[in-house]
C-alpha cells in the first residue's frame, strides 16, 4: 500500500489541537527520544503543548487510545524520566513558557509548566526579588521539570530545594480534567496535594500552571574558592565553617578529576598541587557577608594552597563556570557515563570518598565525585568505554555497589535526580514492600489506565 494510503493514527488528535503540534517524523521522533542519560527509546508521536487545553485533548486521545503518554520538559534529566518507553506520546511542555502573574508587592508568580528557570530568575531580579532554586541546569531546565524531580541546585544548603517555593500546583488528571491543589485548587477546604505531586516525576498527571513564592533579592553576595591539596582538609574545613554557626548560600565541593575536566571545559586554571575545591557563597546584608568573608578567609588560611574572592558578579560568575561546567565536560572524557547524585549524612560524607576511591583502586574506572557537600548530596559520575561490553558491566556494578554502600550509610540513592528508569530497580533497596505497595495504590488512585510516564519509579508497570 502506498504511503499516502497509509491511515493516519494520529488524525483525530491533529484534529483537536492542531496539525503542527504533532510529530511524527521520524527525524523529529530521534530528538525527543533521549534525555541527559544513556537511555534511547522514540515515541511514536511528540505533541507539543501550547494550551492546558491541548494538554486534555492529548490525555483523552491517549486513554482513548490505550496509549502512554511522557510529560517532557527540557529534556535536561538525568534519570531517564522524559524518555518514552513502549512507544507512546511524548507530551512536550516546553512551547508553555509563559509567567502568567508576577505579583512584586506580595512576591509571588504563577508560571506554565515550560518556563525556563533561569528566565523566572532574571525577570525576579528586575523587581529586586529573588528565585532560590538554581540546578546547574538553569539555563535549559524548566520549572515544570524541577517541579516533577524536586530538583535541588547550588543554593539547597540555605534556601531548599524547589518544593520549599512552590504553593499550588494546576495539573491534567487522567480523565483530562484540570485540577488544582494547594492555592490553585478549586476550594481552600480540599485537601493540599501539592507535597504529593511534587517529586512525582510525571506519574501522576501533567502540570499546567506552578504557583510560586519569591524572596527579596540579598543585599550583598560574596563568594570563596578554595583550594586544598587533600580533600580531607576541605571535609574539615567544610565542618569547621559549618559548626561556627556560619550559613553558606552555597556550599559546593568538587574532586581533582572533575576539576581537571571542567577547568580544561570552561578554559580557567587552577593551582595544580588541588585536589579538591570547596566553593563557597554567602549572601546577606552587607555587614552579614563582610563578616562572614573574613571569618571563613582565617578560618581556611593555613589549610588551602590557594583562596580566592570574588564579591563582584563578573569574579563569581567565573567561579560558578567551574561548577556548572563540570557535567558538560565530563560528556566529553568517556562515550559512556553514569551519573548518580546519592546522598549520606554529612558526616559519612568522608567515609563515602574514601570507598568510591577503593572502587577506582579496584575497577580501574574513572569516577569523579562533586556537588552539594553542604547537604551531603554528592553526584558520582562513572565513566566507562562505551565500546567495550565489559567496560560497561564493571560500570554498572559500580554503580550498583556505590547505592548499597550509600543505603547502608543511612543515605538515599537519588538527592534532587529521582528515580525515573535509571534507578527503579533499586527503589527496593531503598524502600519497604510495605511502603511500595502504598506508592503503588496512590499511582493507581491518581493513573488507573497507567497513562502517565508508565513504566518509571516503579520496576514492574503492574501496581500490585
Amino acid at each position: 500500500m502506498p504511503a499516502f494510503w497509509t491511515k493516519d493514527r494520529f488524525r483525530a488528535l491533529r484534529r483537536a489541537i492542531s496539525r503542527h503540534k504533532v510529530l511524527t517524523e521520524p527525524h523529529d521522533l530521534a530528538l525527543y527520544a533521549m534525555d541527559a542519560t544513556r537511555y534511547r527509546a522514540a515515541p511514536e508521536a511528540v505533541v507539543l503543548a501550547e494550551t492546558a487545553e491541548d494538554i486534555q485533548a492529548t490525555v483523552r486521545f491517549a486513554a482513548h487510545n490505550e496509549m502512554h503518554i511522557t510529560p517532557r520538559g527540557a529534556g535536561s534529566g538525568l534519570s531517564g524520566g522524559s524518555v518514552s518507553l513502549d512507544g507512546g506520546i511524548v507530551l512536550s511542555c516546553e512551547r508553555m513558557k509563559r509567567i502568567e502573574v508576577f505579583d512584586e508587592k506580595h512576591r509571588t508568580a504563577i508560571v506554565q509548566p515550560g518556563v525556563v528557570t533561569s528566565d523566572l530568575q532574571t525577570e525576579a531580579a528586575k523587581h529586586n526579588l529573588f528565585y532560590p532554586p538554581d540546578p546547574s541546569s538553569h539555563t535549559v531546565s524548566t520549572i515544570g521539570g524541577n517541579a516533577a524531580e524536586n530538583a535541588g541546585g547550588l543554593r539547597c544548603f540555605k534556601y531548599g530545594v524547589t518544593s520549599h517555593y512552590i504553593t499550588g500546583l494546576e495539573y491534567v488528571d487522567y480523565e483530562g480534567e484540570i485540577r488544582g491543589a494547594g492555592c490553585l485548587a478549586a476550594s481552600p477546604f480540599e485537601p493540599d496535594l501539592t507535597g504529593l505531586l511534587i517529586g512525582s516525576e510525571g506519574t501522576l498527571g501533567v502540570f499546567t500552571r506552578i504557583a510560586l513564592q519569591l524572596l527579596q533579592q540579598p543585599a550583598k553576595t560574596a563568594a570563596l574558592a578554595a583550594y586544598f591539596d587533600d580533600k580531607s582538609k576541605a571535609f574539615d574545613a567544610v565542618e569547621a565553617a559549618l559548626e561556627s554557626g556560619l550559613v553558606p548560600s552555597i556550599l559546593e565541593y568538587i574532586d581533582q578529576r572533575a576539576l581537571s575536566a571542567t577547568a580544561a571545559f570552561t578554559r580557567i586554571s587552577y593551582p595544580p598541587e588541588t585536589q579538591a575545591l570547596a566553593l563557597i557563597e554567602c549572601d546577606g546584608s552587607e555587614a552579614e557577608v563582610e563578616y562572614a568573608m573574613e571569618y571563613l578567609k582565617k578560618l581556611l588560611f593555613g589549610l588551602t594552597v590557594s583562596l580566592e574572592e570574588a564579591k563582584e558578579t563578573s569574579l563569581r560568575e567565573r567561579l560558578w563556570q567551574l561548577r556548572r561546567g563540570v557535567s558538560p565536560s565530563l560528556i566529553r572524557l568517556s562515550g559512556g557515563k553514569i551519573h548518580e547524585d546519592v546522598a549520606v549524612p554529612r558526616d559519612k560524607l568522608r567515609q563515602l570518598a574514601d570507598i568510591i576511591e577503593n572502587i577506582v583502586m579496584k575497577t580501574g574506572l574513572e569516577i569523579p565525585v562533586y556537588g552539594h557537600i553542604g547537604d551531603g548530596n554528592l553526584h558520582i559520575v562513572v565513566l566507562y568505554d562505551l565500546a567495550s561490553p565489559s567496560a560497561v558491566l564493571t560500570a554498572e556494578d559500580a554503580a550498583k555497589e556505590i547505592f548499597r554502600i550509600v543505603i547502608d550509610l543511612g543515605g538515599t540513592i537519588t538527592g534532587e535526580h529521582g528515580i525515573g528508569l535509571a534507578k527503579r530497580e533499586f527503589l527496593p533497596w531503598q524502600h519497604s514492600k510495605e511502603l511500595l505497595k502504598y506508592e503503588r495504590l496512590i499511582k493507581k488512585h491518581f493513573d488507573p489506565q497507567n497513562i502517565f510516564n508508565s513504566g518509571k519509579m516503579f520496576s514492574k508497570q503492574r501496581f500490585l
